[in-house]
């Protein structure tokens, strides 16, 4: 059975760069003591902002808890709405 955890996101960098948040969350899975798979999914404010297709840093302050970090590769991002996939572990 995997583990699966859900992380609630207060506060998102993307590369160093303020996203403000409509809502965010990091989904991540470890799938019997394998490596960790996640990804971040966040509604931004402003519709109008986008990010480049590219690897990524993500920096995550998580609501009620610690902040969160790794690479990612940016899956799409659309009016405001963003996916990023982890490429690596989550710190």
């Amino acid at each position: 059975m995997p583990d699966t955890q859900r992380l609630p996101i207060a506060h998102l960098r993307v590369d160093g760069r303020d996203v403000r948040l409509k809502y965010a969350d990091v989904v991540a899975v470890r799938r019997d003591g394998g490596d960790l798979d996640w990804e971040l999914v966040a509604y931004g404010l402003d519709p109008d902002e986008q990010f480049a297709p590219g690897p990524y840093r993500i920096d995550a302050d998580v609501l009620d808890g610690p902040t969160v970090s790794g690479d990612a590769i940016l899956v799409r991002s659309i009016n405001g709405s963003h996916v990023f996939r982890g490429a690596g572990e989550l710190e």
